[in-house]
């Protein structure tokens, strides 16, 4: 017993030593969107989603609803806070594990091992690091509980855990199959609510576009298979580590493992606008457990070298997502702290515009963090490049949430839209970007992309006598376009255009008509288009600044 609980604080702390600078990130888009609605949602409406055999068009999942109810009524902001929970329940999951493992006759030894795998793979590391995929953690756990209980005397318990793993998240819905290759009569409950479910979400999915929607084709497993492949073994090295074991796998309980698993991975072959490592954490249960069986049929010195090298694959794995996990976590941190603070000083109004974002945070983050900074649930952040939000917001004085990423520096300045307050805009400043109207992307450090057509206001000047753009004409962009010809037009008049067939950063100045007052469009027309790998859309050029001279 004394060298049992010896070996299971060694895999603790060593746990705890690689895992260290968890508390040191922060929340994402997600964490900071789910404060916001499970902190005001009154307790009834998440028994309601917890009982109720619908299925939620909102993807409102309750079991995890109720995780950030709790923590974020309690902790707030602290961030710190919210890591342990996420850590104890990865420690359950690793114990229930060991459970199965041993229940199946998998020797001490290997089923640690088997454990071992699982608790430290690093394509798995948001599960624990990030509150976000606390509905995955919840999934697993009632799923292994659901396991549990199946072979036992105890088994109608396990439709109620079933139930609350589906609560958790949708991954369980296939998890039935797993039960059904250990006994296909008991499962037969499980693929009824499986169905329930199942039959409704396919109705729902038909009805509706987004990267959540279930892609049914060929191509989707071009993309899926690979991607959740690598991540499954990391890499090229992990591959060949792991293949050996393939000559002695051939056994009934792994078989059932690979066939447990690629049941729980349907929805996700069918998803490829969702691609996630830490999505592999639900499936990759059973495949476990498959694995603790081969372990018992390779010789210990064998397993505990190739386990050894694994963990090393993996620690190098894991510091770069580490490295990667905490500047996203940092840069978010930085903008919600500095919301805070600009609250607290002047408070901010419920409706908001957004100029640029960390790169960690989405639109709905931003919603969620200015809804749980001003107290309101109905606050909202509007994205000024949607007809939508103008009209949303006309006739209102409104702030701008202006991000500045190379100095990590959020500016609020109120405005109302369409009215021009400058004459020159700079790009590498924090600038009044909802003088920008159509075809411009988010700044990229000192300049912006515009589209093919791009259509700013500025403030006009009765005394300017020119109109000054300084452009940046990258080497990639003049190598794929060779002749980029840009026309620029002011309120609909051409005055004038220039041709650039050399990279580099070129001021053109051009000579106004006339004199202007009042606002001023200004249009940029492009050609040809320019493709990056960076965005979808088709680029025009890019410009430092536009600005009105006299």
């Amino acid at each position: 017993m004394t060298r049992r609980v010896l070996v299971v604080a060694v895999i603790l702390m060593l746990f705890l030593i690689a895992n260290r600078a968890a508390v040191e990130g922060y929340f994402s888009d997600d964490d900071l969107d789910n404060l916001s609605w499970a902190t005001v949602a009154g307790i009834d409406s998440f028994a309601r989603e917890i009982v109720t055999p619908e299925f939620s068009k909102t993807n409102t999942r309750p079991t995890g609803g109720l995780f950030y109810r709790w923590m974020g009524l309690g902790f707030g902001f602290a961030f710190e806070r919210y890591v342990p929970p996420l850590f104890a329940l990865h420690f359950l999951n690793c114990g229930l594990l060991f459970w199965l493992a041993r229940r199946k006759g998998v020797g001490e030894w290997e089923a640690t091992a088997a454990c071992v795998f699982f608790l430290f793979h690093a394509a798995l590391l948001e599960a624990w690091w990030k509150p976000m995929y606390i509905f995955d953690l919840l999934a697993a756990t009632f799923c292994l509980v659901t396991w549990l209980l199946f072979g036992s005397r105890y088994w109608p318990w396990a439709l109620l855990s079933f139930w609350l793993a589906y609560k958790s998240k949708e991954v369980a819905l296939f998890f039935p199959v797993v039960l059904a290759l250990d006994q296909w009569r008991r499962a037969l409950p499980f693929f009824l609510i499986s169905a329930n479910f199942g039959i409704q979400a396919m109705l729902v999915n038909s009805k509706r576009e987004s990267v959540y929607t279930l892609r049914f084709s060929p191509q989707s497993f071009v993309m899926t298979v690979p991607f959740y492949l690598k991540q499954a073994v990391l890499n090229k090295w992990g591959a060949l580590i792991l293949l050996p074991l393939a000559y002695v796998a051939r056994n009934r309980e792994f078989a059932k493992a690979v066939v447990g698993t690629m049941a729980l991975m349907v929805p996700l072959l069918f998803l490829p606008g969702r691609l996630f490592g830490v999505y592999l954490y639900v499936p990759m249960l059973p495949l476990t457990l498959g694995l603790a069986t081969v372990f018992s049929r390779v010789p210990r010195w064998v397993l505990s070298v190739g386990l050894a090298g694994f963990l090393l694959l993996d620690y190098g794995v894991l510091k770069q997502k580490r490295k990667t996990e905490l500047a996203l976590g940092q840069e978010s941190r930085a903008y919600v702290e500095q919301l805070v603070a600009a609250h607290h000083n002047t408070p901010i109004a419920a409706t908001a515009y957004y100029e640029n974002a960390p790169e960690g945070l989405r639109l709905h983050g931003m919603t969620g963090a200015l809804r749980l900074v001003t107290g309101n649930p109905a606050a909202k952040v509007l994205d000024p490049e949607l007809e939508s939000s103008r009209l949303e917001a006309q006739d209102q004085d409104l702030p701008t949430l202006s991000w500045f990423r190379p100095t990590q520096t959020l500016t609020l300045i109120s405005h109302r839209y369409g009215e021009a307050k400058l004459s020159r805009l700079d790009f590498g400043k924090s600038s009044a970007g909802w003088q920008l109207q159509q075809g411009w992307f988010d700044r990229d450090g000192l300049f912006r992309w515009a589209s093919r057509r791009a259509t700013l206001r500025l403030k006009g000047d009765a005394e300017a006598r020119l109109l000054r753009v300084r452009y940046n004409n990258g080497p990639l962009l003049l190598s794929a376009v060779k002749e980029l010809r840009v026309s620029v037009l002011l309120n609909g008049q051409e005055i004038g255009q220039s041709v650039f067939d050399q990279p580099g950063t070129p001021t053109v100045d051009y000579l106004l008509p006339r004199s202007f007052e009042g606002v001023i469009e200004v249009e940029l027309r492009s050609s040809p288009g320019y493709r990056s790998q960076e965005f979808e859309q088709e680029l025009g050029v890019a410009v430092f600044s536009v600005e009105l001279l006299r």
